[in-house]
This record gives structure tokens, C-alpha cells and sequence, in this order.
């Protein structure tokens, strides 16, 4: 059964100071790390038990503070249980569901492609060192975490979840630090309900990993180092993730934007096999649709389109990191953050349209796993938080 029932362990109280945002957002926004370690003081708070990638390389004294704080904090945590999660999620004037569960390991690849629960975007190998090296003595895991399903007909979770909940099981009710919207958690311990969710996810025959590729793959890089040294249920055979429907109206899909560094700007984009429409508007916030092919761009002092006619690839990421992948490149949710970035000579910019989530499930069946960094879900606020834990150590 690729579903497994987690046991859930959360705080009693100072929600908002408890829940951090994905260790891999803001990775160029300083500022945004110091305001929450700020904020959350010395309240216990999951950005103590997490590596906020702004803050790479690894540094192993701050590794092994995070592994002590892990040990101190499961005498705070209070334990519900096995059960699921039934997540909602107000942000940005619109609301997502999710199901917080526990994955197989076993039926996940993220190198391939023939697995369960098969991987979207390629691995960056150099990302996984330092998730793995957390885990590998962590008593507890936090997820930020989510993977896809594909129900249309919203038979699994239904759009109006209230046949599922009750309020006397309500284990957290409160807003998100950062402008990170409103969240209600419900424990769903059922047994009746747990193996009807359980079976029609078995049914689909594939789950996709939407956010946090890099983290899942180090559950797994960590289970395949252990597995044949421990018992076959062994904790950490399994990865704690949001469950959500790709057809959920509160999910969007984001584009990731690119930023090369130390280059001729003029000279990179003589390297691109397109038209170049210059505009005095910057596109970081253009529509897209008008154009079949299409990658925006922004210098020091240019901006403009690339429009491809003829292009060779079905995608427009396909067609920039085809070209820029041999160049120092950082991956930017925020497009204002791009243009702020672009005023360092030597820079430029790329801005790319978003995939059509609506046609995610036959795109990743056409092609496989796509290009690093291909897509978001949702905006940098609209992330998950860490909140719930499990053990991993027996």
C-alpha cells in the first residue's frame, strides 16, 4: 500500500511562531529569514529544526544544534496519534485542501521513471547532501512536501471536505507568520475512513511530487542507506507529505524565473535562435498566452521578448536552461526580486510562463521527469509550512 498512517506529534500552543515556511524558499531574501528569526525568539519553533538553503554551505555546528533541538522538542510535542491530516488553507483569497499522510518509500524513484509515485522535475545531486546529512541523526521529520493526485470528479477528498471532519477534532486553527494566509487542521483517525482514502488513491496508479522533490529524495537517498540494516517497517521506509488534488481551485501553478550571473548580457542573448521584441515595459508580469513561444528578459538596462518561432522543445524552460545551463544560475519565484537582482551588472534575467496544471498529469506521461526548477506551486507565501512531526527513530 503506498499510503501509510503517520503518528502525529504537535505543539499545545504558539502556532504562529511554531510554523516556518520550506526551507528552500526566499533563498535570495536575507531579510526574510532575519524577520522570522526574529519573530519566533526563543519560542520553541520548527525554524529551529530546519536549514534554510540562504544559509548554505552546510555548516555542521549549526547541523548538530538542529539535531539537539530535535531530541529537546519531543518532550513538547503532543502526540495524536496514527492518523491523517485533513489540511485547509486560506491564502492569497483562496483555499486548498490537502490530506497530511505518510508515503512508502519503497514505491518511489526519483531517478526513475516506472515508480508509484514518480518525481516531476530533475534532481539538482548537489542539494541532496545537506537534507540527507539532517536526516540521517534527526529523531523527527517535518515535511514541506507536496505530492499530486489526479481526481476530477473530486471523489477522494470532496471540494466541500465537511463529511470528513467534525469540529471536536480540530488540532490547529490559526494564521501563518509572513503573509501565509489562514490554516485549520482536523485529525482524521477513522479506521473506515482512513482505507477508503487509502484504496482509492491505490486505484490511481501514480502520485506526483509537486513540491519538495530534493527533500523526498533524501528520505529516500537516507531509507536505501539504512534499509538493509533495520526492520523492514522500519520509521524512515516512510516520508511524511500533503496529499492534494491537482484539480483543487486554490492550487496554482507559478512559473520559476532564472537569473544568470557574470556574463555579457548582450552576448547570451545572441546565443538564443529568436526574434528579440525590446519594449520599455518589463515583462515580468506579462500575459503570456499571446505568443506561441515565448521567454521574457530583463538587463540593467533592456528588456523585452524572445519569440521563438520554430521552436525545437515543447517547453519554453526546455528552450533557456537548453542555453544557460553552463552559467551560474540562481532560481527566483518573485519577479520582483528578479529585477531588483538585474541592476548588478553582469546580470540578466529570464522570465518564464507558467504550465497549465490542468494538462500536468499528460505532460509529465508525455515526457518524463522535466527540467530542474520547472514550475512552482503557487507563489513563495502561498508554500507549505512545516507544523506536524513524526518520529523516524524508533
Amino acid at each position: 500500500m503506498v499510503l501509510h498512517v503517520p503518528r502525529i506529534l504537535l505543539p499545545k500552543d504558539n502556532w504562529e511562531k511554531w510554523a516556518v515556511i520550506a526551507c528552500d524558499q526566499h533563498t535570495q531574501d536575507l531579510e526574510y529569514w532575519k524577520r522570522v528569526e526574529e519573530f519566533v525568539g526563543n519560542t520553541p519553533s520548527t525554524f529551529n529544526l530546519i536549514y534554510p538553503e540562504i544559509y548554505l554551505p552546510l555548516d555542521e555546528n549549526r547541523v548538530n544544534k538542529i539535531h539537539k533541538t530535535l531530541s529537546d522538542y519531543k518532550k513538547l510535542l503532543v502526540d495524536h496519534g496514527p492518523c491523517f491530516i485533513l489540511v485547509r488553507r486560506s491564502v492569497s483569497g483562496n483555499e486548498r485542501i490537502g490530506l497530511v499522510v505518510a508515503v512508502d518509500l519503497e514505491e518511489y524513484q526519483y531517478d526513475e521513471s516506472d515508480s508509484f509515485i514518480k518525481p516531476t522535475e530533475g534532481t539538482i545531486n548537489e542539494r541532496l547532501p545537506a537534507r540527507v546529512r539532517i536526516r540521517e541523526n534527526a529523531e523527527l521529520e517535518l515535511s514541506h512536501i507536496l505530492v499530486l493526485y489526479n481526481d476530477p470528479n473530486f471523489s477522494i477528498i470532496p471540494r466541500n471536505p465537511e463529511s470528513l471532519i467534525c469540529e471536536e477534532n480540530q488540532v490547529y486553527d490559526f494564521d501563518l507568520m509572513e503573509n501565509g494566509g489562514h490554516i485549520t487542521g482536523y485529525r482524521i483517525s477513522n479506521e473506515k475512513i482512513i482505507t477508503e482514502i487509502s484504496d482509492k488513491i491505490q486505484n490511481l496508479g501514480i502520485l506526483l511530487v509537486g513540491d519538495g522533490n530534493h527533500s523526498l529524495a533524501a528520505a529516500k537517498s537516507f531509507w536505501e542507506k539504512i534499509k538493509g540494516a533495520v526492520q523492514a517497517d522500519h520509521p524512515a521506509r516512510y516520508a511524511m507529505v500533503e496529499l492534494v488534488n491537482v484539480h483543487d481551485p486554490g492550487l496554482s501553478f507559478e512559473p520559476i524565473h532564472r537569473i544568470v550571473s557574470g556574463i555579457e548580457p548582450g552576448e547570451l542573448l545572441k546565443k538564443f535562435n529568436a526574434r528579440i521584441d525590446e519594449t520599455r515595459i518589463c515583462f515580468s508580469n506579462a500575459d503570456f498566452s499571446a505568443t506561441e513561444h515565448s521567454i521574457g528578459f530583463i538587463t540593467e538596462d533592456r528588456c523585452g521578448m524572445l519569440v521563438f518561432e520554430n521552436p525545437t522543445h515543447d517547453l519554453e524552460v526546455e528552450t533557456l536552461d537548453e542555453i544557460i545551463d553552463n552559467y551560474s544560475v540562481e532560481y527566483e519565484h518573485d519577479p520582483e526580486v528578479v529585477e531588483k537582482l538585474v541592476k548588478k551588472q553582469g546580470n540578466i534575467g529570464f522570465f518564464l510562463p507558467p504550465l497549465k496544471k490542468s494538462k500536468f498529469f499528460s505532460l509529465i506521461k508525455k515526457k518524463g521527469i522535466l527540467p530542474k526548477k520547472s514550475f512552482s506551486l503557487g507563489k513563495e507565501n502561498e508554500k507549505r509550512y512545516y507544523i506536524e512531526a513524526r518520529k523516524i527513530i524508533p
